[in-house]
């Protein structure tokens, strides 16, 4: 916890921090008080939970000024690094600590007989602490002005995080039976989908230039928890638009911190403006509590429309058309259902247990009978959560919340190809070890990323998410580890792939240890998995990934008699990031020119369509007489279909509405249909490679499959081999009677340009030299400034979409 406050907080002068080790000491810390609290919960909890209020005090004992003198005392071993990879090694000694701290803690009756504490500080904890410098030759670095109070301030932060009106939980009973992890924190979640807004607030209004048109903005939509009021969800931004229409789906998870600090569903619309900060033109909010028990949104969706308010409550006008449902967890009678199991003979069972337990309970008290229920319950709970998570999950239900917990990596070494050794544990002395991070994706997206570990063969993360997939079975999860570099780009030290499928064939909690493929690195990575599945039967077409590849058929014929006009023009393809293209045949129909399938990628796949634009030579700019657009939320992953599309005149702007807006044109003429063959393949292929020059997290996730790809250990049903420069009908060149391509020399270098990535991805090649990784890291460098200039100056003409980020480690 400290070292992670520190991290945070780091001044200029250091690069990183690591307390390298920590030691209770001999000497006790004194409990100056101590009394019980009157319990506040009805009768019927009497008895299971006690109530204290504890003061504590702690003052250093004298001694002498020898190092294994001051370790009697707690303690901790620092290591500040400083410019030029100079290790400066610090000892902190805690020298006084007053504070008060309240405590609820649960009991059980049986071993280890506590079963959950939460814990409180009453006001910030008084803690002073003695830094004296071990490294004498070197700068003494807590001379530097300010250094020492910035320690003691961190101290001061993380203690403070557990300060009322904030606190600690904590399961002692997993954490003192040593059980793994049972269940997820998550209790269910609410699904949203965003349909539609109308009536709303002009958010252009104030344009005098653009007073003379109709009601128009560009608007899009956020989702979050009101109390907290980070948005968590972005719809995409439709633009010049009075009537948009979304129909995107948003996924929230709900813990017991939203049911504890009775959270509410917002929903917000806001106009996007480039020049100045985004309006708010509306706010839905609806209260968790209401979603949970309403029997109209208890596990199924409800249709709504609601009218938007200001944040305070007050009337505005327009209305949000939506439908929401809160989905909680499978019951044990629901999982007992699917396998074939008695699910009343399991709870005989239990119940039975219980009063043997407690028979001794049932002579001595009078209320014994209200003791045995109340443990009936608890013990139940306990039992589910182990008959669930000792078997499969459930095939009828197979969306829910997927738990990820990195513990530890075990032996983390580093290779070093040009001196043919392995930099390992044994160089823990010379301070030449690994630095990693680990970064989780799910489903070829990038979704969380722990803290950086400084320099260790053993890093502790004990860090991880929770995420609603909505398909176990086809889903992909990959945490890739990186080596955190000065004036280098961080190397990958290994990719872990976990196929689901295979891992949650018996069980629905996995604890074990993984190796680390295809980097720079060896370890083994321990981890832990945990699916619950939610009461949730969600349509085909929305199990699908966020991001894939249309793989259209390279020939679409005219299902219906279409102008004459229309027959001659090409056809041009788009996604939101790609396009291909058809030339128009004599038999009237379209065909890909070098008749290979035309494959585009997808970024968002719940927010953009397929626009088919009919295309036709003109003086000057190329008119698109007509077009026909396929919104790819309507169909199947893996699963080739033929769609017929209805061909609309572009006329009064239909096709800009049309891009942009998820529903059938209104102000057009459909012409006939149009029909192709098409299959949508879920995840990253090697069309994306275009998108990830832009975009660094879709880099980051294509580096590790890359990695997975050649090591053999590639994800569960992903096609990124799929790649934009391939073809069945490419020549290869002739061999000679050796064996060897004609090429020679030219051979050779298009060989090397073709295993480069990987090459270089471990350190071989160029890259082996560090002088060539800093040239690198410079380019990097230079490229991702351009970018971010790129990036600003079109934000001041274009609308940028709001991405969904990724979570880091607070």
């Amino acid at each position: 916890m400290l070292e992670d406050a520190l991290q945070a907080s780091l001044p200029k002068l250091i690069h990183g921090v690591r307390v390298a080790d920590i030691g209770q000491g001999s000497e006790a810390v004194r409990i100056i008080g101590i009394r019980s609290i009157q319990a506040t919960e009805s009768e019927e909890d009497e008895g299971d939970f006690v109530n204290l209020e504890v003061a504590l005090a702690f003052r250093a004992r004298p001694h002498s000024t020898d190092l294994k003198d001051r370790s009697g005392n707690p303690h901790m071993l620092m290591q500040f690094w400083v410019a030029g990879g100079v290790m400066l090694p610090v000892w902190v000694e805690l020298t006084g600590i007053l504070a008060t701290t309240r405590m609820r803690i649960q009991l059980m009756p049986n071993p280890p007989f506590l079963s959950a504490m939460t814990l409180t500080l009453l006001g910030q904890p008084k803690v002073t602490l003695k830094c004296t410098p071990l490294a004498k030759s070197f700068l003494n670095v807590m001379d530097v002005p300010g250094l020492s109070s910035w320690l003691q301030s961190a101290i001061d932060a993380a203690v403070g995080e557990y300060v009322a009106p904030r606190s600690l939980n904590l399961d002692l009973k997993t954490l003192l039976s040593g059980r793994d992890q049972m269940d997820t924190a998550a209790v269910g979640v609410v699904v949203v989908i965003v349909k539609s807004a109308q009536g709303y607030k002009d958010g252009d209004g104030g344009k005098f230039w653009e007073s003379d048109r109709e009601q128009r903005g560009d608007v899009y939509v956020t989702i979050g928890w009101g109390k907290w009021g980070k948005p968590l969800w972005s719809s995409r931004i439709i633009e010049n638009e009075g009537h948009p229409f979304w129909e995107e789906i948003a996924v929230l998870l709900v813990g017991a911190s939203e049911m504890n600090a009775k959270e509410k569903l917002r929903l917000q619309l806001w106009d996007s403006d480039r020049g100045a900060a985004d309006d708010l033109l509306g706010t839905v909010e609806v209260p968790l509590h209401d979603l949970m028990n309403d029997s109209e949104t208890q596990n199924q969706l409800s249709s709504r429309s609601d009218g938007f308010t200001d944040l305070n409550g007050t009337s505005w006008p327009g209305t949000l058309e939506w439908r929401c449902g809160y989905f909680a967890k499978t019951t044990l009678e629901q999982h007992l259902e699917e396998k074939g199991k008695d699910v009343e003979e399991v709870k005989r069972d239990i119940e039975h247990d219980t009063e043997r337990e407690l028979t001794e309970a049932e002579t001595v008290e009078h209320n014994a009978q209200e003791e045995i229920e109340q443990q009936k319950k608890a013990a139940l709970k306990d039992r589910s959560d182990e008959i669930i998570a000792g078997s499969s999950p459930t095939e009828e239900w197979p969306s829910g919340v997927l738990s990820v917990q990195i513990e530890q990596i075990r032996g983390l070494v580093i290779s070093k190809p040009r001196d043919n050794v392995i930099q390992g544990a044994e160089d823990e002395e010379d301070g030449d070890l690994p630095s990693a991070y680990c970064t989780i994706m799910i489903n070829h997206q990038s979704v969380y990323k722990t803290r950086t570990k400084l320099k260790s063969s053993k890093p502790f993360f004990a860090a991880g998410t929770e995420r609603f997939i909505k398909d176990w079975r086809n889903a992909s999860v990959m945490i890739a580890v990186h080596d955190s570099r000065i004036h280098e780009v961080d190397p990958l030290l290994g990719v872990v792939v976990l196929p689901l499928q295979t891992l949650f064939k018996t069980r629905s909690q996995i604890s074990d240890a993984f190796p680390l493929v295809g980097g720079i690195g060896f370890g083994r990575m321990q981890i832990s998995l945990v699916f619950r599945s939610v009461q949730a039967r969600l349509p085909r077409p929305l199990l699908g990934w966020d991001v894939g590849t249309l793989d259209i058929q390279p020939r679409a014929r005219a299902a219906d008699g279409l102008p004459a006009d229309l027959s001659s023009c090409r056809l041009v393809l788009r996604t939101s990031n790609t396009k291909g293209k058809m030339r128009s045949q004599a038999d009237g129909g379209w065909c890909e020119k070098r008749q290979r399938p035309v494959r585009l990628a997808v970024k968002r796949r719940f927010g953009e369509c397929l626009l088919v634009e009919f295309r036709r030579n003109a003086l000057g700019p190329d008119q698109t007489p007509a077009f026909c657009t396929l919104w790819l939320k309507d169909i199947v992953d893996d699963e080739e279909t033929t769609l017929s599309l209805p061909v609309w005149r572009n006329t009064h702007g239909a096709l800009q509405r049309a891009r942009v807006n998820a529903e059938q044109p209104q102000d057009a003429q459909p012409v006939g249909t149009i029909e192709f063959t098409m299959r949508l393949w879920p995840g990253l292929s090697g069309y994306h490679k275009k998108l990830a020059e832009h975009e660094p997290d879709f880099a980051a996730v294509m580096r590790a499959l890359d990695a997975a790809e050649e090591s053999g250990d590639s994800p569960q049903g992903s096609q990124y081999s799929m790649n934009s420069s391939d073809s069945s009908e490419d020549e290869k060149a002739p061999a000679d009677e050796n064996g060897n391509g004609k090429g020679g020399i030219l051979s050779e270098a298009k060989d090397y340009k073709k295993r480069q990535s990987e090459l270089h991805r471990k350190h071989r090649g160029l890259m082996q030299w560090s002088a060539a990784r800093k040239l690198a890291w410079l380019g990097h460098s230079a490229s991702d400034a351009a970018d971010g200039l790129e990036h600003k100056i079109k934000g001041k003409f274009k609308h940028t979409q709001t991405g969904q980020g990724i979570d880091v480690e607070a």
